[in-house]
């Protein structure tokens, strides 16, 4: 293909991802918000219901604002070779092409994140404070900075220098072991993700003795669930939001809960976000989406064989000389509308394993219980409660809550006066 064709189709590509990013964005901020569902009352005043459209509304405009200035300056850059003359300045320097692709993407990475620091800092000292959440001092921030760079500089450049190896190694067959070390390195982080990981930003404190303790262990009787991995993560000291999740595998596995949750939600309740996260892994979803995941890995890495070697990649970013990981960059330009699409796939079975979890939590709790939980967890959040239908498509893992509460109402009947 020639290279300035190829340079249209990834400028398009560019173009293409910005504009259904934009549209999407404008749809829901511009999507029509009724008076909030009658169940939240006891959640969700007036005022704290004029507080989280503006919220919302706010973190939609900021959204927006990000990506365009981001997507300006990658258009710019691709559109006046950047990428070329930056590889230009590295040659006299760093002949081995596999440095060299460390050195180009280290850059491009430091200048990723230099550019996204001004947007982070308003986040969360301007915007996520105006509204109560941000807890976070600016030492907490530049620590969690600094070890965020060093951490992707060793995953991601470790990863990158592996794919320039296996490469220059295997040649046109390259693919196979790439995909094979990049699912194996997915599944040991995901199962090391909170004993190794998590530390380095957040301290985790096995669950204390009390009436939270009994319920969870009488909850894991019932279920016949091993629950001695319960664990209180220490999010108070970033923000006022509330979460929990289920990670890792065999003597692995654990389950976080916010500190914020013990704060925000009874015990009864908590226990029924508990049920919620022991749903995923009694269904069977972390090694379902894990299968996926795998699949998804093969087949991109499959795909980017085919163009690696393609001289046109490389010299339709302004090169003078073909290199792999600049044809590594043109993929991944290329392969972003793809992505979103595939995206819709993944989002949709992410949410149907979140229906699934939901009704798992009905059946071993109160089902009242439950939908009080996801209501204040919302409420306390503040949530969307009315997002467009196609930005939930292209970007929710989570169904909106009152389809959620819809759900829970098909499988128990809904609560005495529910209702919009």
């Amino acid at each position: 293909m020639n290279p300035l064709t190829l340079k249209i189709l990834i400028l398009g590509a560019l173009g293409l991802t910005y504009a259904v990013n934009l549209t999407l964005g404008l749809l829901n901020t511009r999507q029509k918000k009724t008076e909030v569902d009658s169940r939240f009352a006891a959640f969700i005043d007036a005022e704290a219901y004029r507080k989280l459209l503006s919220y919302n509304s706010a973190k939609a405009r900021f959204a927006l604002t990000e990506q365009t200035v981001t997507f300006v300056i990658l258009f710019f850059f691709i559109l006046c070779n950047g990428p070329g003359w930056l590889d230009s300045r590295l040659v006299g320097t760093l002949g081995d092409q596999k440095f060299r692709g460390l050195a180009f993407f280290g850059i491009l990475g430091l200048g990723g994140f230099l550019l996204g620091i001004p947007f982070e800092l308003y986040f969360d000292f301007s915007l996520e404070a105006r509204f109560g959440f941000n807890t976070k001092t600016l030492r907490t921030f530049w620590a969690d900075k600094i070890k965020g760079l060093i951490l992707s500089a060793v995953l991601g450049g470790g990863i990158l220098y592996l794919l320039l190896l296996f490469v220059e190694i295997l040649g046109p067959w390259f693919w196979i072991g790439f995909a094979l070390l990049l699912f194996l390195f997915m599944v040991l982080f995901s199962t090391l993700y909170t004993t190794l990981i998590v530390p380095l930003f957040n301290k985790l404190t096995p669950l204390e003795e009390g009436d939270l303790k009994a319920s969870i262990s009488a909850l894991g009787q019932k279920t016949e669930f091993p629950l001695s991995g319960v664990y209180l993560m220490n999010a108070s000291k970033r923000s006022k939001k509330s979460n929990a999740f289920f990670s890792g595998l065999g003597k692995f596995k654990k389950v976080i809960l916010f500190d914020t949750l013990l704060t925000a939600h009874p015990t009864e309740e908590i226990t029924a976000i508990l049920a919620h996260e022991i749903g995923h892994y009694k269904r069977g979803h972390i090694p379902k989406l894990t299968i996926l995941s795998g699949l998804s890995i093969l087949i991109t890495v499959g795909l980017f064989s085919l163009f690696i070697s393609t001289p046109a990649f490389s010299l339709a970013l302004g090169a003078v000389k073909p290199a792999p990981f600049l044809s590594l960059l043109a993929f991944g330009l290329l392969y972003e509308p793809l992505s979103m699409l595939l995206g819709l796939g993944t989002n949709a079975l992410s949410r149907r394993f979140e229906y699934e979890a939901d009704a798992y939590a009905v059946m071993h709790t109160d089902p009242r219980v439950y939908g009080s939980a996801l209501m204040r967890l919302f409420a306390v959040n503040m949530a969307d409660l009315y997002p467009h239908r196609l930005y939930v498509l292209f970007n929710y893992t989570h169904p909106p809550v009152l389809e959620r509460l819809a759900a829970i109402d098909r499988i128990a009947g809904p609560p005495p006066g529910a209702g919009g």
